[in-house]
């Protein structure tokens, strides 16, 4: 749902043979699609969180309706078991499994450790700017932590110069990460590996600045 969830007006998709209806979906699932790995929970009856987003919802038949800016949007769905699939009105199917149905997630074998010590958001910046040319240009890189060993990554960057000004931003990318001592593994779900140290701890254990290839990564960089 993301950002197709609420600012995209869906057209209907045709009826296939679907789960039925009253389908108990409360509770959290994992999920994948095109655009990775993402988590859909069904709060209650009537509310859903989707990739951080919170809004309300219905169940009509087999579809799950939401409101959008034309009104509602209907998410066709399946549930089988603890395995339910759920297509966007643009056509996009993500697929999932009820959360606890495994014991392990993909990859998951590498997070943990004392991954509790580590939670909340550090950013690292770095800019440059030249009164010359008159050009500036930004860029933020942050990780959220969630205490547990998975992780988010994301950046924006910006320039500006005489002819205007330029924004940027990706990520989104998950992860997983180890604390083990000093020392915090991490691996993104595109493959790639990073092993950054603890540059500060607070009295409670807590870690809020990490050093990764000789830059700063802290919490207080993302204000």
């Amino acid at each position: 749902m993301g950002k197709y969830l609420f600012f995209v007006a869906g057209w209907m998709v045709s009826a296939w043979v679907w789960a039925a209806p009253g389908a108990n979906l409360v509770g959290r699932w994992d999920c994948q699609g095109e655009e990775g790995a993402t988590v859909l929970d069904f709060r209650s009856s009537d509310r859903l969180v989707y990739d951080g987003e919170e809004n309300s919802y219905r169940i009509q038949g087999n579809a799950i309706m939401i409101p959008g800016l034309f009104g509602e949007e209907a998410y066709r769905f399946k549930l089988k078991g603890k395995n339910l699939a759920v297509t966007f009105p643009e056509g996009e199917t993500i697929r999932c499994l009820r959360a606890g149905s495994t014991k392990q997630k993909p990859g998951k074998q590498q997070a943990g450790g004392n991954a509790g010590a580590l939670r909340g958001r550090l950013c690292q910046w770095t800019g440059s700017s030249s009164s010359y040319s008159g050009t500036s240009s930004s860029r933020t890189q942050s990780a959220q932590f969630d205490g547990q060993g998975d992780l988010v990554y994301s950046s924006e960057s910006s320039f500006s110069s005489g002819a205007g000004m330029a924004y940027g931003s990706g990520g989104g990318t998950r992860g997983v990460y180890r604390v083990q001592g000093d020392r915090v593994l991490i691996r993104l779900e595109d493959g790639s590996e990073v092993n950054a140290t603890v540059n500060m701890r607070q009295n409670d254990g807590s870690i809020t600045e990490l050093m990764i290839n000789g830059k700063l990564w802290a919490s207080g960089l993302c204000e």
